[in-house]
């Protein structure tokens, strides 16, 4: 075992956070390698032309965003003031998290969904 005094929940969190970063690499490593073949003025008329992509975009970031919020928070209650916060940090990091993969899956799906129609049409 790495460290003894790991309890469960934060065991898990710990493999839960090595797993969600290899995720993220994956998918924005695959956008990347998708994006270089594509227009950028392709890319940005679909988006104009499709608002729902966006809409589920801010709506991750908000949910990202106040987990963030929470887990500083608590974080600095844990850690400065000596308050119990009852797992709450490492729920507040597990939510941030997957929100920021939702996202980075959902512009996957978008960018790589472009590749396959631009195949097609290319046919």
């Amino acid at each position: 075992m790495i460290n003894s005094n790991l309890d469960f929940i934060s065991f898990f969190i710990w493999l839960y956070n090595i797993g969600a970063a290899f995720i993220i690499l994956f998918l924005i490593f695959q956008i990347l390698l998708i994006s270089r073949k594509l227009d950028t003025n392709i890319i940005r008329a679909r988006l104009f032309l499709n608002m729902h992509i966006m809409n589920e975009t801010w709506k991750y970031i908000t949910i990202a965003s106040a987990a963030f919020a929470v887990n500083a928070i608590t974080g600095f209650l844990r850690f400065n003031v000596d308050k119990k916060v009852y797992y709450l940090w490492e729920i507040s990091e597990i939510i941030f998290l997957a929100a920021f993969i939702a996202m980075i899956y959902q512009w996957y799906q978008f960018v790589g969904g472009m590749i396959i129609k631009n195949k097609k049409v290319d046919e």
